[in-house]
């Protein structure tokens, strides 16, 4: 699941590669080191004004690790005000401490910045240094712009590395499955970029699974219910990418731009090219409030992982892939519950669960059957042969009824979550009512059952 004012064309890479090293405990300002994008190719164009974003993205791929930050311009990718250190744990306290080194650079850089906007000459060290990033005669409202465009990028080098080891179970198949719809193989590496092969990514927006579908756009390709998330179905979701992948540049005849409705929208890039035409165009000049700093990246970020993740030896050295796992694939006939699939084949529930990531918690505790029509990943010595046979008596005919409460005036999430002894989350997450959990009236809830 995972949204900038052109820079003077004297920002050349080279006039930008400025390195201030006072001490070894200064800080570090500089332009992104130059890390040669890729050539241009038909398909996937790398454009002369996202060369130096491409170039930031392969470096926080590959060189910045989770113990990095890079204090930069969101604009320009060029300039880079300093490198801070961060805690690498994955703790709450560490993402604490890295919450306050972050906001302390921000705000540093900031009123840097807004001193200089003033259009007094720079007297302090930082201040030159910072200067010395932008073009001589930087007008000081300019300054005063940048100001509002500091970020911080923490690197991502060791989560990058992880997804292309997790790639190497899937990403032959995916190419598989995506030129069978007549499109550029290469688009198999965009789960890289959208979750590093993760299948257990959720995002804050709550998109799941390897290609990171909102609930909404999964439910135009795939099921997604209190019973089957088909999101997090690694084969269902690549079918169900590759239509919108195609759907995208149907409509929109270009790939830098059906790759950026990926993460922007089909409906506001078409906005952005009835307005705009082409994709420089678009990336230089369209402004609305949902294609920020995510959505205009996400084009040079792709071509970015793309580079790194189809050269990983030149960049991670001889690493080892996972394998292609072997399993039986099935296609169930009826409503089948997995206690008796584990009861009559060779193979546990804890198995089952992890071969089937797309069915939800009450497949496995019993409160749900799998229905018909959806597949059933097995070890590969179970033979569909063997499943036809077992699981044939074992069909039930219904699946096991769901709870429902119809909202009334004065009922909450809440106060429904506590009526029927259910946990509130649960209550949200099968009903799908957001981050906010409101309820109107009149509407039918399912509630969650109990184990």
């Amino acid at each position: 699941m995972v949204r900038f004012r052109k820079q003077s064309v004297y920002l050349s890479i080279f006039t930008l590669i400025i390195i201030c090293v006072y001490g070894a405990a200064a800080p570090v300002c500089r332009a992104a080191q130059p890390t040669a994008p890729p050539e241009n190719t038909e398909l996937f164009p790398v454009y002369d004004l996202i060369k130096p974003n491409v170039t930031f993205w392969t470096n926080v791929f590959t060189q910045y690790t989770r113990a990095q930050g890079l204090v930069h311009d969101m604009e320009n990718l060029s300039i880079i005000y300093e490198e801070i250190k961060l805690d690498p744990a994955k703790t709450k306290e560490a993402a604490l401490a890295n919450k306050a080194i972050k906001k302390n650079a921000l705000e540093k850089y900031s009123t840097i910045l807004t001193t200089l906007s003033k259009g007094k000459v720079p007297e302090t060290p930082m201040e030159k240094k910072v200067a010395a990033l932008f073009p001589n005669k930087t007008k000081p409202e300019a300054f005063g712009q940048a100001a509002k465009r500091v970020r911080v990028q923490t690197g991502l080098k060791e989560h990058f590395m992880e997804g292309i080891i997790r790639s190497g179970a899937l990403i032959d198949e995916f190419k598989m499955i995506i030129k069978s719809y007549g499109l550029p193989e290469d688009l198999a590496y965009l789960p890289c970029l959208e979750s590093a092969y993760n299948i257990q990514t959720y995002s804050k927006c709550g998109a799941a699974g390897l290609w990171q579908f909102t609930h909404y756009t999964g439910k135009m390709f795939m099921d997604i219910d209190d019973v089957v998330d088909q999101r997090r179905d690694p084969i269902v979701s690549t079918h169900g990418a590759a239509r919108l992948l195609k759907k995208n540049h149907d409509k929109l005849q270009n790939w830098p731009m059906a790759i950026t409705a990926y993460n922007h929208g089909l409906s506001g890039m078409s906005r952005a090219k009835d307005k705009h035409k082409t994709y420089p165009e678009i990336y230089t000049n369209y402004r609305s409030r949902s294609f920020g700093f995510a959505s205009r990246n996400f084009y040079p970020e792709f071509i970015a992982a793309r580079q790194v993740a189809k050269n990983y030896v030149n960049y991670f050295g001889n690493i080892t892939l996972d394998k292609p796992g072997q399993k039986t694939r099935y296609k169930v006939k009826g409503y089948v519950a997995a206690k008796d699939i584990v009861r009559k084949l060779p193979v546990d529930l804890e198995t089952l669960q992890a071969m089937n990531p797309a069915f939800r918690e009450p497949v496995f505790d019993g409160r749900k059957h799998i229905p018909p029509g959806q597949t059933l990943y097995l070890p590969k010595h179970i033979s569909p042969d063997l499943l036809d046979k077992t699981l044939g008596p074992l069909y039930q005919t219904a699946q096991r009824p769901t709870p429902f409460h119809r909202v009334v005036r004065g009922d909450t999430a809440s106060s429904i979550a506590k009526a029927y002894q259910v946990p509130l989350k649960d209550l949200i997450a099968l009903n799908g009512l957001g981050k906010k959990a409101v309820v109107h009236v009149g509407r039918t809830l399912k509630i969650p059952q109990i184990k």
